[in-house]
């Protein structure tokens, strides 16, 4: 067989940065949606909050299938504009146009606007795995340096923070200015404007690794000489990837607790004396946390690791949780207390959603160096999977409790019920949510010498051949 020796571009920190910047497109749909869709589906369209949440459960039914299939499609793609770009590309209209869809309110019969929910919403799903499944795949070809990719993802999630303030702190005063956040026409027009401004982001920050994204001749020709593997063989990167089940658990209980919190903010503050205000304090302190990790999460990580990383910052996010609980309990809100809690787990969350994704391209090399099997595609498609999984699942029971609890959304008041239901929701929940965490981070494989002694095994190998294999 002839080879192909030449080296392949190499990743440059102005790399880093310019992929990163395609997160904030990411999270202005992802944080618009796990925010204030709920409240959308229930107090602008006008569907109960039962029927929201069963909406997102049968969304992840279709997610089960068309998230590891757009993983293996990924891992196989071989064009002339790269494995990854293409597909970023190629999707971010879509979802732009889908993220519009979904905060519209058509004046259907009640029957018409469950049916346009349930629609829009898979279909925006779809959009979402296209973009997504390769954009977090991409960073497999920046760099193997484990502790290294922990900061691009800390710079990723830093252009994710900015994302988040404009939700969080000026999302509800641009719908105001647009004509208020019950008014329909104010959320449409909000979604076009951050949608089209989303999908350009998204594709100028595909386009700005186009000399690291690039056609590999030499894996064609290893892909007609080498025998496949089998579809069995192929899904083992998951399912016997201990690893990877060890940071989904971790990752998805913690997820889930956040997405608790994010879809209940709009129901607290409302009935904490209406103070909606103070969420923008929360979106300032995510963007500050964001950047300020940039410069100390590659070092934090080379001392710790990624298992003693997350343990320690759950075990941290039970502690700053209590505040809010015990003041809650006592029937008399501290605002401080609250703000402590809010703002004390946006740093928290922030620090483990980096570890996280940076944990899931190590469980991809760690399945490389166990079963000899290459699916950095399809090992992050099980991490978009879980992403939208918890979302809605916390969606899901979100809405069944507030219905059971009496929620109205034309009381002026909720019931003491309801109040209580929404407090256990934001702090108990999450509490149990860390407990899983740190469970299942103790029996993760990588400790921070197995890290070091997978990354010089990594720097070994020759994978120069092979189309799907990671560019280290």
């Amino acid at each position: 067989m002839k080879t192909n020796n030449q080296a392949k571009p190499k990743a440059s920190e102005v790399h880093y940065w310019l992929y990163s910047t395609g997160n904030f497109a990411n999270n202005i749909i992802f944080m618009m949606v796990g925010t204030y869709i709920t409240y959308f589906y229930t107090n602008i369209l006008g569907i109960s909050p039962a029927m929201a949440g069963l909406v997102f459960m049968v969304a992840r039914l279709v997610d089960a299938f068309t998230d590891p299939l757009m993983g293996i499609i990924v891992d196989k793609t071989n064009t002339k504009i790269g494995k990854y770009r293409p597909w970023i590309i190629a999707g971010a209209p879509f979802l732009g146009i889908m993220f519009v869809l979904l905060f519209t309110a058509p004046n259907f019969s009640m029957t018409g606007k469950v049916v346009y929910a349930f629609i829009t919403y898979i279909i925006y799903s779809l959009a979402w795995t296209i973009v997504q499944i390769p954009q977090l795949a991409l960073p497999a070809i920046l760099t193997n340096d484990i502790a290294k990719r922990t900061r691009i993802q800390a710079i990723f999630q830093a252009f994710g923070s900015i994302a988040s303030l404009v939700v969080s702190a000026w999302a509800l005063p641009i719908l105001d200015k647009l004509g208020g956040q019950d008014n329909a026409s104010a959320w449409f027009k909000f979604t076009v404007i951050f949608g089209a401004v989303s999908a350009v982001i998204f594709i100028l920050s595909a386009m700005s690794v186009k000399n690291v994204d690039v056609y590999d001749p030499a894996a064609k020709n290893a892909k007609t000489e080498k025998k496949g593997f089998s579809l069995k063989e192929t899904f083992s990167v998951i399912t016997k990837n201990k690893a990877l089940l060890c940071v989904l658990i971790a990752y998805g209980t913690d997820m889930f607790a956040f997405q608790i919190s994010n879809s209940l903010r709009m129901y607290f503050f409302n009935n904490m004396g209406g103070r909606t205000d103070l969420i923008t304090y929360i979106g300032y302190a995510s963007t500050f946390v964001g950047f300020a990790l940039v410069a100390f999460i590659q070092p934090f990580v080379k001392k710790t690791g990624k298992r003693a990383g997350i343990i320690g910052i759950e075990a941290l996010a039970i502690l700053v949780t209590l505040p809010m609980l015990v003041t809650g309990l006592k029937g008399a809100y501290a605002i401080s207390a609250v703000m402590f809690t809010y703002i004390a787990i946006t740093f928290t969350w922030t620090i483990n959603n980096m570890l996280s994704r940076s944990a899931v391209l190590d469980s991809a090399n760690y399945a490389q160096m166990t079963l000899g099997i290459n699916g950095t595609a399809l090992v992050n498609s099980t991490f978009t999977f879980v992403n939208k999984c918890c979302q809605a699942f916390s969606m899901f029971f979100s809405g069944i409790i507030l219905s059971a609890t009496g929620y109205n959304k034309d009381a002026v008041e909720q019931t003491p019920g309801c109040l209580k239901a929404i407090l256990l929701l934001c702090t108990v929940g999450p509490i149990i949510a860390y407990v899983f965490s740190i469970a299942a981070m103790y029996f993760y494989p990588l400790t921070r010498k197995g890290e070091v002694e997978m990354q010089e095994k990594l720097d070994k190998m020759s994978f120069v051949n092979l189309e799907d294999d990671l560019i280290l």
